[in-house]
């Protein structure tokens, strides 16, 4: 059950996410629409532009309506289309409206329109203006009524009117036609063209007759296709059989070639023999033995003689005469063979090779002489079928086109005697029409409406500048709002920064919180040290990393300190970014001392440590700053001894902070992360693009860095309202020269402004990034108000 519960509650959440993210986009591009309304409001305007001149130049229609009430008169002996009008009106309303628009009736109606409304028809053919009428016409009929609703649209209001009333007229020409003709001289057209019909159709079965009789291959062989595929296998067959006549004419041509080579250099011939047979062998030279032409014969009629004998013994008995000489042939062709082949060799071994040889190649040159008439014979014989293959298809297709042909005019001849039975049969019946309202001229135009244009005007204007904004939108990969960053980033903002001038090149003085501790920047590294303070869990050990380079977390970290320092807390600020060292750089400590020189140092660690530290002229501040630039600076950060320098100085300072490389550049900060309580990550909207910060926030947290929140930096009154941060309202706060305490230092007035910033916070700590951003703001307004001249007057004071 609990599991359950828990199942149901995580689904809720999930829902009430889904709808936030949902709700939030939305916001997020009304605000974005807010920010470019120009784009919208010319888009309307534009919109309207083109609305109104579509609107006054756009041609003027109208249109003209007329109804027409359709009866039946009479009875018929059928059930058509045309049939049950009056019983049930819907049954022939369709077809009505279907012969209202027909071509028939659209030409009696061009016939009918006086010349005067043709102006428009003129330029055109017959077929265009038919069609062009067609397009301008609109029939309907209510349901379950016997009335045509009829209205044609035209640019003169006359025509429209005058084209409808020549439509009326020539649908109820068109029904007189076809319902009270003379059905006499219908049937007698219709018998007419039964009989030419009747005469083809004859003629063409004629000479699908007289085609089949010239093929008498496609008798007897079921359809055209299964004589087609006898003659094909035909072709198959003489085109393998060629194949094997070539291949041995070839082979014969070959033997003989060799058998004079072999007569000319004196070579034994009998390797050819069983190339030219044993048969040639034996009746030539006598040559016995079980490979011998004799023997094979001898062979052969022992089987027959023994098949012979078995089918005489099932006749007649074993004691009948035929049995008996069958048997003894057996026994003396079985004699023969088992004499010695020896003896049989040695009786012919005096044969002369000289007759063996011309014997062989005159039998070889007969062979090649009967391959090659062979292979003449069934090429011819394989061209002639493949010419009777061709005539047969030619007949084919033509016996082919004729049954299409004659099936085609069976149809006909069906559909003619089919419609002289319905002439015959309702010659009794007709339909009858009546106007019930005759077409007038109108007075107003239908098209174009101007509620209508500037409706559509308005909305494709509002629908075109949305999109564009919204392209706009998807092109610009920024962040635009604080909301934005903390929902998509899952995390708060710390503080908000502004654009700071340049107080100094080098040195403290060029640190805001230490040059000018009472001014508005100021106040938002204040902001800053206070939400850490109250952050949950210990952010006694910090680093501080940015996006890219450039983003400014050198001075965002080294007013972070400064701001910790002023008040009271012992501070000590690590410059871990040995490759590119901006906070060594910045307070003009580059020389060899520093942490490389600790974390590759043999010494001890609270000897080399105290050998590499720097005391600053801000008081309970120290710096360690990067020191000689190492080949491995990713490897020397995740040594032992960097983890045992930082639980060092836990040990002896209130605060540490540590500035790291950017993380999309290098590992580094990703290393000292992992050895920290904390990330405080600087972001530069105007600079950084939305898939960069994510996926600095993604590598952190995937290596189990603790994303304490994010610092917007770099911000003036001019780019925040372009991305969203608007803060229009001041803080309320200035100081006054003539009634200024002396008794207060600048870091108990700052105090007392950071005890204000988080009073609020006490009860909620939830809200200390809203705190932040809300004194970052007012102190921003302030600055505005003010600018850099009341800083001066209080410096002159």
């Amino acid at each position: 059950m609990t599991t359950h519960v828990k199942h149901t509650n995580g689904l809720d959440n999930g829902t009430h996410d889904a709808l936030a993210v949902t709700l939030h986009s939305v916001a997020r591009f009304l605000r974005t629409v807010r920010l470019r309304s120009g784009i919208l409001l010319a888009c309307i305007v534009i919109a309207g532009i083109l609305g109104a001149a579509y609107y006054a130049t756009a041609p003027r229609i109208y249109r003209s309506s007329a109804s027409l009430y359709v009866m039946q008169v009479g009875s018929g002996m059928t059930e058509d289309g045309l049939r049950g009008a009056a019983g049930d009106p819907s049954r022939g309303m369709p077809t009505f409206r279907r012969l209202m628009s027909s071509e028939e009736v659209m030409r009696r109606t061009l016939e009918r329109l006086p010349d005067r409304f043709r102006e428009g028809f003129r330029d055109m053919s017959e077929a265009e203006a038919l069609l062009d009428i067609q397009k301008s016409l609109s029939v309907s009929s209510e349901f379950n009524t016997n009335v045509l609703d009829l209205s044609y649209r035209s640019e003169d209001p006359r025509v429209a009117a005058a084209v409808l009333a020549a439509l009326l007229s020539a649908y109820e020409s068109f029904m007189n036609d076809v319902n009270k003709g003379s059905s006499e001289d219908n049937i007698q057209r219709l018998k007419d063209k039964l009989a030419e019909v009747t005469e083809h159709l004859e003629a063409t079965r004629q000479r699908r007759n007289e085609l089949k009789v010239a093929a008498p291959d496609l008798v007897g062989v079921g359809t055209g296709e299964d004589a087609l595929n006898v003659l094909v296998e035909n072709i198959r067959h003489l085109s393998s059989k060629l194949t094997d006549a070539m291949e041995e004419s070839a082979n014969a041509q070959a033997t003989v070639d060799a058998l004079q080579q072999a007569i000319a250099n004196g070579e034994d011939v009998l390797q050819y023999a069983d190339e030219l047979g044993a048969r040639m062998i034996e009746e030539s030279v006598g040559l016995g033995g079980s490979n011998s032409l004799q023997s094979a014969r001898l062979n052969e009629e022992i089987i027959e003689l023994t098949s012979q004998l078995e089918n005489a013994l099932r006749r007649y008995g074993p004691n009948h005469q035929i049995v008996r000489d069958l048997t003894a042939k057996i026994q003396t062709n079985q004699q023969f063979l088992q004499q010695s082949p020896a003896a049989r060799i040695q009786m012919n071994e005096d044969s002369s090779r000289s007759y063996l040889g011309p014997k062989l190649l005159a039998m070889a040159q007969q062979r090649v002489r009967t391959a090659m008439q062979t292979e003449q014979e069934l090429l011819t014989k394989l061209r002639q079928e493949k010419t009777r293959s061709m005539q047969l298809d030619m007949t084919l297709n033509e016996i082919r086109d004729l049954e299409n042909e004659i099936d085609q005019l069976n149809r006909l001849r069906e559909s003619l005697v089919e419609k002289m039975n319905i002439i015959d049969l309702n010659k009794e019946t007709f339909i009858r029409t009546e106007v019930s309202t005759r077409p007038r001229i109108p007075k107003n135009p239908v098209s174009p409406k101007l509620v209508i244009v500037g409706f559509m005007s308005l909305f494709m204007g509002t629908l075109c500048g949305l999109g564009i904004i919204w392209v706009l939108d998807i092109m610009d990969d920024r962040f635009r709002a604080p909301e934005e960053l903390k929902l998509q980033l899952n995390t708060q903002i710390l503080t908000m920064v502004p654009a700071m001038p340049s107080v100094a090149e080098h040195g403290f003085e060029a640190v805001m919180c230490h040059a000018r501790p009472n001014s508005t920047e100021a106040e938002s590294f204040r902001s800053l040290r206070t939400n850490l303070e109250f952050a949950a869990g210990e952010t006694g050990r910090i680093v501080c990393t940015s996006t890219e380079p450039g983003d400014g977390k050198t001075t965002v970290s080294s007013n972070m300190a400064v701001a910790f320092a002023q008040s009271g807390k012992r501070t000590l600020i690590i410059d871990a970014d040995m490759r590119r060292p901006g906070l060594s750089t910045l307070l003009a400590m580059r020389d060899d001392h520093g942490l490389s020189a600790i974390l590759r140092s043999d010494d001890e660690l609270d000897l080399a440590a105290q050998q590499n530290l720097r005391s600053t002229e801000v008081k309970g501040l120290d710096v360690i700053p990067c020191g000689p630039r190492p080949l491995n600076p990713a490897e020397l950060l995740s040594s032992e001894r960097f983890a045992n320098l930082l639980a060092w100085a836990e040990t002896r300072y209130d605060q540490i902070i540590v500035d790291a490389p950017p993380v999309l550049a290098v590992t580094d900060p990703l290393i000292i992360g992992r050895l920290v309580d904390g990330v405080v990550l600087v972001v530069r909207p105007d600079k950084d693009r939305r898939r960069s910060v994510i996926r600095a926030t993604e590598a952190l947290h995937n290596l189990g860095c603790q994303l304490l929140g994010i610092v917007v930096n770099h911000l003036s009154g001019e780019e925040a309202m372009g991305y969203g941060y608007g803060y229009g309202y001041g803080y309320g706060y200035e100081e006054q020269d003539d009634h200024r305490d002396t008794s207060r230092t600048p870091s108990a007035e700052n105090e007392t402004a950071t005890t204000f910033s988080i009073a609020s916070d006490s009860t909620d700590k939830s809200h200390a990034d809203e705190n932040a951003v809300a004194i970052t703001l007012s102190m921003i307004a302030s600055r505005s108000s003010d600018g850099d001249d009341g800083v001066t007057d209080r410096k002159a004071a």
